[in-house]
């Protein structure tokens, strides 16, 4: 009886994987990378670095890496011959620019979700169409998000094949 069973069970999970396969086969897709690869969404991102208000904050950013890189040199070297009062200016000195550099950080953060919330406006569309049309030529009968499969090899992922198609679709 129990045999039976097994054998029952054994052969419902063949039928459903056989339907599942006549469905077409199996895809992962990652919508952000498709679109942020594009030649057009490479376009704003250079115009952004190119922005002088841009630049200028990743030149305080830098400056500020630099500056946090050179303090801690320095502690390194001179620290043992500090006074408590010299230790405690340090301390003082680099949690100020360390916050700095942490609001340098989060102004070139949100620029940079400003431009690519514009080309994720302006480019989702047409993402959307060119999926739908590579879904029905390549009998896709189902497109993941690549975050959400556990594991795909290449040969799943048609992200580049999405990307290829929006750079000629411009």
């Amino acid at each position: 009886m129990k045999q039976i069973k097994i054998l029952m069970v054994t052969l419902i999970a063949l039928t459903a994987s056989t339907a599942a396969f006549s469905q077409g086969k199996v895809a992962v897709f990652n919508m952000q990378a498709a679109v942020m690869q594009t030649d057009a969404a490479q376009k704003h991102l250079q115009a952004l670095d190119s922005n002088a208000d841009f630049s200028a904050m990743k030149a305080k950013f830098e400056n500020l890496r630099a500056e946090l890189i050179k303090l801690d040199a320095d502690a390194k070297t001179n620290q043992m011959t500090w006074s408590n009062d010299q230790k405690a200016d340090f301390k003082k000195k680099v949690e100020y620019k360390s916050a700095d550099l942490k609001l340098s950080a989060e102004k070139l953060k949100s620029e940079r979700n400003v431009v690519m919330q514009k080309i994720m406006k302006e480019l989702g569309p047409k993402t959307k169409t060119v999926l739908n049309q590579l879904v029905t030529a390549e009998n896709i009968g189902l497109v993941l998000d690549s975050s959400a499969a556990y594991y795909a090899t290449a040969d799943f992922d048609i992200t580049a094949k999405v990307t290829e198609k929006l750079n000629k679709a411009q």
